[in-house]
């Protein structure tokens, strides 16, 4: 077996907003093609995480490091230039745009020919998304929704994806879903990392995670090893 390869590590990562403390000293890491879940309650750290990662957020302390580069004061967009996209917490779709017009806005990055290629790509993976590829996307179920946001984010093909709360609000048959449009993803060799307060479904979806309070790390390890924790009533 091949040795993985670290794609993302974060290092004392600290985040405050104002004199609140949102995240204090944490360490995680993402391997290449590997899936990886944060979880935790409400107010945890969870979307705090995936910002400063994506670079939505400023770093008060700790760094950042993606493909050997320490990105820690590295803007959005050129994070996504490197290949980091993000689903956001509650889909965020464009509700007036057309499927495709969605999915498009995402590859941004791209040339035209790229974006073609990934387009198509995407509606074979996702027949519906072809089926529907004009219908707004402010018509579509919940987990409809999530899929257009999913895939928008793929549209530029990033080497790490990050799902903030994909699960959020959704109905058990969206969340199935959701999962399997994930699984998709898991399939192309992408790594994921995805945040997360409805555990069991993400559980099932991570090789390995880590378990957030109050802006701190509690346990990380593989999913048998946090499990128990991840689940219990503290956390959800």
């Amino acid at each position: 077996m091949a040795e993985a390869t670290e794609l993302l590590r974060s290092e004392g990562l600290t985040v405050r907003y104002g004199g609140i403390e949102a995240l204090r000293g944490i360490d995680i890491y993402v391997n290449s093609g590997e899936t990886v879940v944060v979880v935790g309650a409400n107010g945890a750290g969870k979307s705090s995480l995936m910002k400063a990662v994506i670079g939505m957020v400023p770093v008060a302390g700790g760094s950042l490091v993606f493909e050997g580069q320490n990105i820690t004061s590295t803007s959005t967009a050129k994070r996504a230039k490197m290949g980091i996209r993000i689903s956001p917490e509650g889909r965020r779709v464009f509700a007036n745009l057309t499927i495709e017009a969605n999915m498009l806005a995402g590859g941004y990055t791209m040339s035209t020919k790229e974006r073609a290629a990934s387009m198509e790509w995407l509606f074979d993976t996702f027949p519906m998304l072809a089926d529907r590829r004009n219908a707004k996307a402010g018509t579509l179920s919940g987990g409809q929704q999530q899929m257009v946001a999913i895939a928008r984010a793929l549209t530029a093909r990033p080497k790490l994806l990050l799902l903030d709360e994909p699960f959020l609000g959704l109905s058990p048959v969206a969340i199935a879903e959701t999962s399997n449009a994930i699984r998709v993803v898991q399939e192309q060799g992408m790594a994921v990392l995805i945040s997360e307060q409805m555990a069991r479904p993400a559980l099932k979806l991570a090789s390995r995670g880590y378990v957030l309070r109050s802006g701190s790390l509690r346990r990380s390890g593989a999913v048998a090893e946090i499990r128990e924790l991840a689940l219990s009533e503290d956390y959800l």
